[in-house]
């Protein structure tokens, strides 16, 4: 049962995600208490992280869900997510944009936040632009909200749900070397240092142009030159971000120093687009697994487990620091980003 003391049964929330079935039209059971105590936990976790993560490798990066719920069980099935001990042996970094568009806008973001309460240092959670109100309120998550409860009740909580998203980080940066956000970069960012200043609770990002670019920014076509004087003043190797639909769930700019991601396959259930993760090893070595549009979660899965299907070397990736390793997977979908090893 849950509490009024911001102590919410955790395990039991984690056995209910694990057990729903996405096909049922009246979605998770949740009591409004039991909502605003695992917001409250959720708050108090977040506002000690900063606005720039630190995350090592490996990591599994997630785009965009959109309320997808069934496709993100499709992920947390795929990585295997815990050992027989019941503890979380995978670590994440989700990209944002985990509510609007889809269905089960509230199971998604219920669900991530619950496994960051239990796993904190396993699930790591950034902001979208559909993380903020002016946005939320329009495209879907306001109204899921007010489907399952009452009007004023619906609203307290989306509110509490936004004082949630705005003490969410910004970017992450994996192994110092991979820097990674919902949206882009662009000319008011001199170094990381910038990111690390925006100060939290940021309830509208609009406000700050760095901020404000984290979330929304799209690559420009013709942008190479800035890229590389942008990856040399922030000494990195590549950016992954996420906000744009691929068509085949992942895609190339800038002289593949940027990667974008988008892990929700059939968005909005209109477009027929397959969807991706990306998995960064030990070896700062990354690949992509395909989340391909299918009609029934069975069939999705197997096809889900196809990782690394094609060899288009058109594909392949590699750091100015290191030539790839002739030992290495041969995979065009492999990328060699350091010599040194993640700890």
């Amino acid at each position: 049962m849950p509490s009024l003391s911001g102590k919410p049964d955790i395990a039991e929330l984690l056995k209910r995600h694990s057990d729903f079935n996405c096909k049922t039209p009246s979605g998770i059971k949740y009591s409004v208490w039991e909502i605003l105590d695992v917001l409250w936990l959720a708050r108090r976790k977040l506002s000690k992280e900063p606005t720039l993560l630190e995350v090592k490798a490996p990591v599994v990066i997630v785009g965009d869900i959109h309320g997808q719920y069934g496709d993100l069980q499709r992920i947390f099935r795929m990585f295997s997510s815990k050992n027989k001990s019941g503890q979380c042996t995978q670590r994440y970094l989700f990209l944002g944009d985990y509510v609007d568009r889809g269905r089960s806008s509230l199971e998604v973001i219920m669900c991530l936040l619950v496994h960051k309460l239990a796993y904190p240092d396993k699930f790591h959670l950034i902001r979208g632009n559909h993380e903020t109100k002016h946005i939320n309120c329009t495209f879907g998550f306001l109204d899921e909200l007010e489907s399952r409860f009452d009007k004023p009740t619906a609203f307290d909580l989306w509110e509490a749900f936004n004082d949630t998203f705005a003490l969410l980080p910004l970017a992450a940066l994996v192994h110092k070397k991979i820097l990674c956000m919902h949206g882009g970069v662009g000319p008011d960012l001199k170094s990381l240092d910038d990111i690390k200043n925006i100060k939290r609770p940021l309830d509208d990002p609009g406000i700050n142009a760095l901020a404000s670019d984290l979330l929304w920014a799209d690559p420009m076509l013709n942008s190479s030159g800035y890229a590389v004087n942008t990856f040399r003043k922030l000494n990195i190797d590549l950016i992954v971000r996420a906000h744009q639909m691929m068509r085949n769930g992942y895609g190339f700019f800038c002289n593949r120093k940027l990667v974008t991601i988008f892990s929700a396959p059939n968005y909005i259930c209109q477009s027929s687009n397959s969807g991706a993760v990306m998995k960064i090893d030990r070896q700062l070595r990354a690949g992509f697994v395909i989340l391909h549009t299918v009609k029934r979660d069975q069939i999705g899965l197997k096809h889900f487990k196809e990782e690394f299907s094609k060899r288009n070397n058109d594909r392949s990736y590699t750091s100015r620091d290191r030539k790839p390793d002739p030992g290495a997977s041969n995979s065009a979908e492999a990328l060699t980003l350091s010599t040194k090893k993640a700890v």
